[in-house]
Order: structure tokens, then C-alpha cells, then sequence
């Protein structure tokens, strides 16, 4: 069970009572529907131009990336559409719910969108490193069967399900339940999504609308949010105090889990579903209203003490994410890079480092400003992991990787040169040691 946020593709199905009636169309409606098929062209993502397939257009290369004939309800402003590609990624395959528009301009990243050279970094366990096993007040859950070690992959998992948050609001919600149910059984393997955890909402929800609302991500594809559903990250159980971290690429759909720290074999494999830098208090209440359970993970049901403590450091930790900024803007550098530092102790030691990436970037232009270069290298350098270690980065990712890789070679080269002067310069002061010993005559 996983379920990073509640999105309004979802939840406004469930709240839809009185709306114009719309007008569906599938592959199966006669052939005088026109609206049936309008799709995406065959060079999927990259414009959007709508072609109409027309009445007799049963051709599945009409179609393609697509494995089935695109699926649309009808809608005032444009229609909403399943686009499914049941093999691919990796045979499991993958259903997007949106318009043609949002399609052709948002998801235009997805330049290589079934192409598997695309997807998993190389540096993960194969086979899986767990299980999927029982855990007692839990359901399901992921336990370690071997040492992982820290920065490792654990798992890269492809979306199966990707729906825009964005509504139809003139529309039925029988269709909106047809649109979702459409979406999962054209997947090449339906089971692994049906076969998630469910909440039981009552008669607020159908089966399906409620494994969607239990096991759905809220993902960022160029700075739009999308629903996303993991069926093998959906295993992976909340912890406040996590031992693995989550990573989506836009560019692949693909979320990769890695390990924190060392996870030693019979450990469960945790992630966290609430906000870095919450504390106890806020993370219950969202946790309880979001997902529908009270987290009784080691750190919520730890003594009071250590609970203070940890609500003490995150507090600390949320106050120094606000100041640093000043502080370099206002040039206090060696203020700002104490608390850096201390900050992130504190982050490590709360294990929240995963989230911190955004921060690094500071320290990393106060050293430099400071004359510590190879302070300002070992963070430039971990910028440059954040971007480029967690699977394939987007456009933006991919610009500023280009511009950190430029500054890291110029950092590696003023190092080189700084540490050829030293040297330099030490052996021209031993030369000057050895020629007062002669002119005093020692030895």
C-alpha cells in the first residue's frame, strides 16, 4: 500500500452528482462515431495537432505507439482520452488518461517513451534484493533478503497508470469509472493493479476508484501534476523515519527506490508518503486524512524524549532551509555555512537526506565564494548526483546537468592548478631551507 497524494482526477469523481450528460466513445461503438479514435499522432507527444482515426480506421498502425484504438469520452471543451501501450514498458504496459492537448504539449518529454535503453540505471540488484510477504497491521510489505547497501537501487518501477489531475466537470461519473476501469484492463498484465490494497471507502468509491486512491503518487512531469500509479512500488510501506527514498524521471515515467542507508537482510523496506520536515503532529493528521491510517512506525511510537527530539531537529532543520538563503544573499557566508552544515547532521541524522537535494547548491557557491574548493566540489558533486543518479533527467535536468558538469571540470582544474602551486611553491621553500643551512654552514 502507497499513496504519495489524493488528486483531483480522483477525488472529483467521487464528489460528481449532477452534471451534463457526455458522450462516450469506444472501440466497440459503430462505426459512424466519429469521436472514437481521436488520438495522438504516430510520432507520439511532439505536437498537438489531433488526427481523427476515421470510421473505417481499424488499422492498429494508425494507431501506433498505441497497442489499442485510443478511447475517448467526450467532453464540452475537448475530449479525454486512454492511450495504452499494453507491452510496454517491460510487458506490463502503460494506460495515460488526458486530452490530446496536454498530451501533445506537456508530455512532449516523452521522446522515447517505450524505448527500453531509456529506463532503469544500471546500478541496481538483479535479481530484486526482497519479498513481498504478510506483515502483521500492515497488509503487505517488502522485506530485505540480502544486505543493500547504501546508494544502491532497489527497485525501478514504470508507471502503469498516468492520469492528469485536471477534471472534465461536464461529465458523468459512470464515465469517468469507465474511463479508469478501460485504463486497467488494457494493461498486459490488469492483475499486478488489481491486485493492490484497498482502503474499503463504502459506496463513495468503486473497487477500482478506491485501489486508485490507495496506491496513487503525485508525480511533477514539467511542472505539471500528474496521478501515477506504481503497481510494485504500491508494496513499499510508510515509515517516518525511512531506510529508502523514492526518485521519479519524467523523462521515463519510471520511480526508483534507493537505499539510504545499509538495510540489513529480514529489515522491511520503508518509505516516507508525508513531507519532508513535517513533525509527529502534522504527519499524523496527514497521514490520517490523506491515506486513512495512523502511523505507528519505531519513530511515532518511541518515548516522548526522542519524539521531542526528533520534532526539536526537523524544526531546526525547517527554521535553517529559510535563513541560509538570507545568508547568502546577504554574503554571511561563514554564518550560512555553519548552519549548512549543522543542518545537514541534522538531515542525515533524521533521515531526510533524499530531501534535501535543492540545498546543496548553496554550500557549494559559499565555498567557492570562501576559497575552500574542494568543499565546493564535494557539493557541486552531490548536485550533480541528484540530477543525474536517479534515472534519466528531464530537459531541465539535462540543461543543468550540461552547465554542472562545466563547473565541475573548471573546480577539478583550479584544484589541480591550486595543488601544483602548493607543491611548487613547497619545494622552492625547501630549496631556501637547504641554501641558509649551507650559508650557515649546518648540515
Amino acid at each position: 500500500m502507497a499513496c504519495l497524494a489524493l488528486t483531483t482526477f480522483l477525488t472529483s469523481a467521487l464528489t460528481l452528482s449532477h452534471f451534463t450528460t457526455g458522450t462516450r466513445a469506444t472501440s466497440e461503438l459503430p462505426d459512424d462515431d466519429e469521436l472514437c479514435g481521436r488520438g495522438l499522432p504516430t510520432t507520439p507527444f511532439n505536437r498537438t495537432v489531433l488526427t481523427t482515426i476515421g470510421p473505417y480506421s481499424y488499422d492498429p498502425a494508425a494507431w501506433s505507439p498505441w497497442t489499442h484504438r485510443p478511447y475517448c469520452l467526450e467532453a464540452n471543451e475537448e475530449p479525454w482520452c486512454v492511450y495504452t501501450n499494453a507491452a510496454s514498458p517491460k510487458g506490463h504496459g502503460i494506460s495515460i488518461i488526458t486530452t490530446p492537448e496536454i498530451a501533445g504539449t506537456t508530455l512532449n518529454i516523452l521522446e522515447h517513451p517505450f524505448d527500453q535503453k531509456f529506463f532503469a540505471p544500471e546500478k541496481i540488484y538483479l535479481p530484486r534484493p526482497y519479498k513481498v510477504v504478510d506483515i502483521p497491521g500492515k497488509g503487505k510489505g517488502v522485506i530485505a533478503t540480502q544486505k543493500i547497501e547504501k546508494g544502491k537501487a532497489i527497485l525501478v518501477d514504470h508507471a502503469s497508470l498516468v492520469a492528469a489531475v485536471e477534471y472534465p466537470a461536464d461529465v458523468m461519473r459512470e464515465e469517468v469509472q469507465d474511463l479508469l476501469e478501460t485504463a486497467v484492463h488494457r494493461l498486459g498484465e490488469p492483475e499486478k493493479v488489481l491486485g493492490l490494497s484497498k482502503k474499503g471507502r463504502g459506496d463513495e468509491a468503486t473497487e477500482i476508484e478506491d485501489l486508485l486512491l490507495t496506491n496513487s503518487f503525485t508525480v511533477l512531469i514539467q511542472g505539471k501534476e500528474f496521478m501515477a500509479l506504481f503497481a510494485d512500488l504500491s508494496r513499499f510501506n510508510h515509515d517516518c523515519k525511512p531506510n529508502a527514498f523514492i526518485y521519479f524521471s519524467e523523462t521515463t515515467l519510471a520511480m526508483t527506490v534507493w537505499a539510504s542507508r545499509d538495510i540489513e537482510p529480514g529489515e522491511e523496506i520503508s518509505i516516507t508518503y508525508s513531507t519532508a520536515g513535517l513533525l509527529s503532529k502534522e504527519r499524523q493528521q496527514a497521514l490520517e486524512n490523506i491515506w486513512g491510517f495512523k502511523c505507528s512506525c519505531a519513530l511515532c511510537t518511541s518515548p516522548p524524549e526522542v519524539l521531542k527530539k526528533s520534532d526539536d531537529n526537523r524544526a531546526q532543520i525547517r527554521s535553517y532551509q529559510a535563513s541560509i538563503p538570507k545568508l547568502a544573499q546577504e554574503e554571511k557566508f561563514e554564518e550560512a555555512l555553519q548552519q549548512a552544515e549543522h543542518m545537514f547532521q541534522l538531515v542525515e541524522e533524521e533521515g531526510l537526506t533524499d530531501q534535501m537535494s535543492d540545498m546543496y547548491e548553496y554550500p557549494a557557491r559559499m565555498y567557492y565564494h570562501v576559497g575552500n574548493l574542494d568543499k565546493a566540489l564535494e557539493y557541486t558533486l552531490k548536485v550533480k548526483r541528484e540530477i543525474d543518479g536517479f534515472g534519466v533527467p528531464g530537459k531541465f535536468g539535462q540543461e543543468k546537468l550540461q552547465g554542472m558538469e562545466g563547473i565541475i571540470r573548471r573546480l577539478e582544474m583550479e584544484i589541480k592548478i591550486k595543488r601544483e602551486r602548493e607543491e611548487q611553491f613547497g619545494k622552492q621553500a625547501k630549496l631556501r631551507g637547504k641554501a641558509r643551512r649551507v650559508v650557515m654552514g649546518m648540515p
